[in-house]
């Protein structure tokens, strides 16, 4: 067994598919509520009344709030790489994701030290269902291999898994 693994798998090869058939309305977000509106997109319920049940800084709420919708978060393996490294991973897994990604393209602003309120850089969340990726900053969805943010740092990759499966938060 290598006691150094230079990759791991986001997901483990089970080749279980959680969500296929889902069907996704996308819609644009107002103002910076990426995490409300994509999760919107989930639960078909008005962005606004997300953001109330929600803390946007907080994936831990976002699972919470899933689970009242038989849907939960599950953490998926990553590490300081683009979008770019994932791509074929995540479409032969071919399910439901969310993606956050930093905003800033320099990893050196990305592990730059806070300021005094505390802001080191922004993100941004979309939905990746099979090959879409559904950026409510867009008013259509895109294909991931044409993604424009896939040369953005990941930020934190999560599956969206069954309320009852054995992972998530």
């Amino acid at each position: 067994m290598n006691t150094h693994d230079l990759y791991t798998n986001l997901w483990p090869d089970k080749n279980e598919q959680f969500f296929p058939n889902l069907l996704i309305q996308h819609r644009q977000q107002i103002g910076t509520s990426c995490v409300s509106t994509g999760l919107s997109l989930l639960t078909k319920e008005e962005p606004s009344n997300v953001r109330n049940q929600i803390n946007t800084q907080d994936p831990i709420s976002w699972s919470r709030y899933l689970q009242t919708h038989g849907m939960k978060l599950a953490y998926c393996s990553t590490d300081f790489r683009r979008l770019q490294h994932y791509v074929k991973e995540l479409l032969r897994i071919d399910d439901l994701f969310t993606i956050s990604t930093y905003s800033s393209l320099s990893p050196g602003e990305i592990g730059a030290e806070p300021d005094e309120n505390g802001w080191i850089c922004g993100s941004h969340f979309v939905v990746l269902y099979k090959s879409t990726v559904y950026d409510t900053r867009w008013d259509t969805p895109l294909q991931l291999q044409e993604y424009p943010d896939n040369q953005r740092y990941i930020k934190r990759i999560f599956r969206i898994v069954p309320a009852n499966h054995e992972r998530g938060l």
